[in-house]
């Protein structure tokens, strides 16, 4: 959007000239979403010119569904210039430059692309292997984007990979460190992180008073025989060995996780393993999503399984999840944390504290700003707190 704004073009909520969509194939809902949005636009806004971009383009002929533009994933730094009919002047996704972002916390992206080829997972496939922007780049954004945005969120497919593909080989931790000597840094958080990339020195960022104290784990199981079936790279001793790790260097951490229901190596037996480990572990926030075959993938021709089980198995993970967040507010109770003000929304300010509790104030509130909150209620779903 920054690169149309630079050219006089304004973003709207209401009816527009050109629509982009950048697409997702993570999973099957996410290509039925794009499909979607396409289709939508089209009924609502006919004359409106409509450009796709991402990942589901080069596998789902989104071009079928007759758009003006098609731009596939390894042209998407080059949109502007395709859609305007412009020499595209951009060598690659890292040369585009961003100065603000449309909410207040801001994603900075530091990779793309991932190595470990997880039996289930397109994303290598689409996006190929892992690529690190120039750190220098990366420092220079945060610095300015720093100026507006409270809160940075180091983003991208996988990012403990960070580094190892540059000519000078460099890490995550060494990104990290720079990172926090910049004097216009409010907070840093990190996005999604492979459990085998973590090292002991990442986590005793934890302990930095500008680093948020949330960490965000792709479990998808704790069953080492799917595991295995899934090609990933770690087995549930080492997933609970980083949750008391990270717990030991910051008692109040935010653990959240990602898990996979209906995985094809899944049996009864397996599902309680990862049932059992999430009790143990209990995690503050969980993202729980149904397996979907995927283009590419060793297991493109799968059967799913039965609807049905699949259905009773993610109800008793969405019970858990609702236990397990509810517990984790209540220890914070009475305590006083800090927020970002992200929205106003029915006579509340709404935002993310910093172990990624997302509360409500009655307070009129920039928006924008960190502010100190006292939480004073909450519910199986929301949160309330006080300006502190």
């Amino acid at each position: 959007m920054e690169e149309f704004s630079h050219r006089g073009y304004e973003s709207t909520k209401e009816a527009a000239d050109l629509y982009i969509i950048n697409t997702c194939s993570v999973t099957k809902r996410a290509d039925l979403k794009s499909k979607e949005a396409v289709s939508r636009i089209k009924k609502e806004d006919p004359q409106a010119k409509i450009a796709i971009c991402g990942c589901s383009v080069k596998d789902n002929h989104l071009d079928k569904l007759e758009v003006d533009f098609v731009i596939p994933q390894d042209k998407k730094h080059a949109l502007v210039g395709i859609v305007l009919g412009e020499p595209i002047l951009q060598e690659d996704i890292w040369s585009l430059k961003i100065s603000s972002f449309f909410n207040q916390r801001a994603f900075i992206k530091i990779q793309d692309g991932c190595d470990n080829f997880c039996s289930f997972c397109k994303i290598p496939y689409l996006r190929g292997r892992s690529r690190s922007r120039p750190q220098d780049q990366i420092i220079e954004e945060i610095k300015i984007v720093s100026q507006r945005h409270k809160e940075i969120v180091l983003s991208g497919v996988n990012i403990g990979l960070y580094g190892r593909d540059l000519v000078k080989k460099q890490s995550l931790e060494s990104l990290v460190q720079r990172i926090l000597e910049i004097p216009s840094l409010g907070r840093l958080r990190f996005s999604s992180l492979e459990l085998s990339l973590i090292t002991d020195k990442l986590l005793f960022f934890l302990k930095h008073p500008k680093v948020c104290p949330h960490l965000h784990l792709p479990f998808q199981s704790a069953d080492d025989k799917v595991l295995c079936a899934m090609n990933k790279q770690e087995r549930v001793k080492d997933y609970e060995a980083v949750v008391v790790k990270a717990r030991a260097i910051n008692p109040e951490v935010a653990i959240s996780c990602d898990i996979m229901v209906g995985f094809p190596a899944e049996d009864d037996a397996s599902f309680n393993n990862t049932v059992e480990f999430l009790k143990r572990t209990r995690p503050m926030r969980m993202h729980i999503f149904r397996f979907s075959p995927r283009q590419f993938t060793p297991l493109s021709e799968t059967k799913i399984m039965n609807s049905g089980q699949i259905r009773k198995r993610m109800e008793t993970l969405k019970e858990l999840a609702v236990e397990f967040s509810k517990e984790y507010r209540q220890n914070f109770l009475g305590k006083i944390l800090t927020m970002v003000a992200e929205e106003k929304k029915q006579g509340f300010t709404w935002g993310y504290t910093e172990n990624y509790i997302r509360l409500g104030i009655k307070d009129d509130v920039s928006l924008g700003e960190i502010i100190g909150v006292k939480i004073d209620r909450i519910d199986n779903e929301k949160t309330y707190a006080v300006k502190a």
